[in-house]
C-alpha cells in the first residue's frame, strides 16, 4: 500500500466531507479561475485553505477558498484531513491493554486506528503501512510527505505500539526465550510501571519490554531504580549500605540542583560546608553570596566557564557538581557497581527495543540487561551552565 491519489484521494478523504480546513502540501501549486482559465496566482506549500465540496467538479478541479476566493486545483495539492495534529498514538489510545496474541493485536489496532475519528487522511494510510510493513517486512513506505505527520510522536509513541510485532515476528524469537507464535503482548496500566512500556508473554516467563527511539536520552532515571530498592528487603540489605547507592538515592531525594550540590559533597568533590551554604537557595537564578562562593572556590577556578564570571548562580554551581558526578562515575569499580545495582534491580528481564524512522522507514534493534552495549553504566547529564533538563540518570 502506499498514499492515495487522485480520484481515490478525493472519494477517500475529501468528497462529501463538507467544507474542510487543510493546507497546500506542494511548493507551488497552480490554481485555476472558476471559468477554467489557469491563475497567475500560486499556491505556495503551507499556506491555509479550505476545500469547498459542493462547488468541487472531480479530484483535478476541487474548490478550494484561499481568503476571500475560490480557486480550483488538484485534491492532490491538498493535505488530507487530519493529517496534522496533536494526536495520541500511544497504545492505549488503540485499546491495547489486555494479553493479545500478534494476529489479534495486528487485527485490534489496523481497525482502531481506521475507527478513530481523529486519524484520517494520508496520517491514517502512513500508520496502516507501518503496521504492514512491520508485520510483514515488505510494503510500500513511499509518496509520503513525512514533514506534514508528527513524526516525533509516530517514532515515539507509535514506536511503542509498533515495538511489539517487531518482538514477536524477529526480535525476541530467536533468542531462546521460549517466545514463538502463542506469545501475548499486555500493557502495564498507564503510569503503574516506570521500568517498562509493554510486556512479551511466553508459558513460562514475562519478559519486560522499554520502548526507545532515535533521538530520545535513553536515560535510566533514579525514580525508577530507588523506591524499588528502598521497599525490597533483599535488594535493600544488599545495597543499602554502599555508597554507590547512597549517591543514588541522594539525587533522587533532592531537587535537581541539591541533589547534584548534596551528591558532590558525598563524594568529596566538594565541602559539607559549601552544600550547606546553599541549601537555603531557591530557583536557578539564586545567587551565591560571597562567602559561598569562597566554599565553591576550588571548583569555581578549575571551571573554565565559571572562573571569569562575576555573578555565580545556583545552577551554574549545580552544572558543575553534576560533572564532577558524572566525572566519579565514570571509576572502573564505581560503574561496575552501578551496573551491578541496576541490573539486581531489573532482573536482567529489561529489554530494550530502540525504533528509528528514517525517510519514513522504521528500523529496530534490541538490547537487553546483560549485553555489552549497557554495561558498565556511567551517569547522563542533559543539563547545563544555566538551564536544568532533568536529575542525573543512567546512560543506556
Amino acid at each position: 500500500m502506499a498514499a492515495s491519489r487522485g480520484v481515490d484521494n478525493w472519494n477517500d478523504n475529501f468528497k462529501g466531507q463538507g467544507d474542510v480546513s487543510t493546507i497546500a502540501k506542494v511548493d507551488t501549486a497552480i490554481l485555476y479561475e472558476e471559468g477554467g482559465n489557469r491563475s497567475e496566482q500560486k499556491l505556495t506549500r503551507g499556506t491555509p485553505v479550505t476545500y469547498i465540496d459542493s462547488q468541487s467538479k472531480s479530484h483535478t478541479r476541487v474548490a478550494i477558498r484561499v481568503g476571500q476566493d475560490i480557486f480550483f486545483t488538484s485534491v492532490d495539492n491538498l493535505v488530507k484531513p487530519k493529517s496534522l495534529g496533536a494526536i495520541n498514538l500511544k497504545p492505549q489510545a488503540f485499546g491495547l491493554g489486555a494479553p493479545l496474541l500478534l494476529s489479534s493485536y495486528i487485527t485490534t489496532l489496523k481497525t482502531s486506528i481506521k475507527n478513530r475519528q481523529d486519524i484520517k487522511g494520508e496520517l491514517q494510510e502512513y500508520l496502516i503501512d507501518l503496521v504492514d510493513y512491520v508485520s510483514t517486512g515488505n510494503g510500500g513506505l513511499t509518496g509520503y510527505k513525512f514533514t506534514e505527520f508528527p513524526m516525533a510522536s509516530i517514532t515515539k509513541d507509535f514506536g511503542e505500539v509498533l515495538g511489539p510485532i517487531f518482538c514477536l515476528k524477529s526480535g525476541l524469537i530467536n533468542l531462546n526465550l521460549g517466545v514463538n507464535a502463542s506469545s501475548t503482548v499486555s500493557f502495564p496500566a498507564s503510569g503503574a510501571a516506570q521500568l517498562l512500556d509493554y510486556y512479551i508473554n511466553t508459558s513460562t516467563n514475562q519478559y519486560k519490554i522499554s520502548a526507545k527511539s532515535k533521538g530520545t536520552a535513553n536515560t535510566l532515571k533514579m525514580t525508577s531504580l530507588v523506591p524499588t530498592i528502598l521497599n525490597d528487603s533483599k535488594l535493600y540489605s544488599r545495597y543499602a549500605g554502599t555508597n554507590e547507592f547512597k549517591l543514588m538515592n541522594i539525587i533522587n531525594s533532592n531537587t535537581t540542583n541539591m541533589g547534584a550540590i548534596e551528591g558532590a559533597s558525598f563524594i568529596g568533590a566538594i565541602s559539607k560546608q559549601a552544600a550547606s551554604s546553599v541549601r537555603g537557595l531557591r530557583g536557578n537564578n539564586a545567587t551565591l553570596t560571597d562567602i559561598s562562593k569562597q566554599l565553591f572556590a576550588n571548583i569555581i577556578i578549575n571551571d573554565t566557564e565559571l572562573r571569569n564570571r562575576k555573578t555565580i548562580t545556583l545552577r551554574n554551581i549545580a552544572y558543575v557538581c553534576e560533572k564532577k558526578i558524572v566525572e566519579f562515575s565514570r571509576k572502573t569499580m564505581v560503574s561496575k557497581k552501578f551496573t551491578e545495582i541496576v541490573k539486581d534491580v531489573l532482573n536482567n528481564e529489561v529489554f530494550y527495543v530502540k525504533l528509528d524512522i528514517d525517510n519514513g522507514i522504521p528500523r529496530f534493534n534490541i538490547a537487553s540487561t546483560s549485553d555489552r552495549t549497557i554495561s558498565n553504566l556511567i551517569f547522563r547529564n542533559k543539563n547545563s551552565y544555566d538551564r536544568p533538563s532533568d536529575k542525573l540518570g543512567f546512560k543506556i
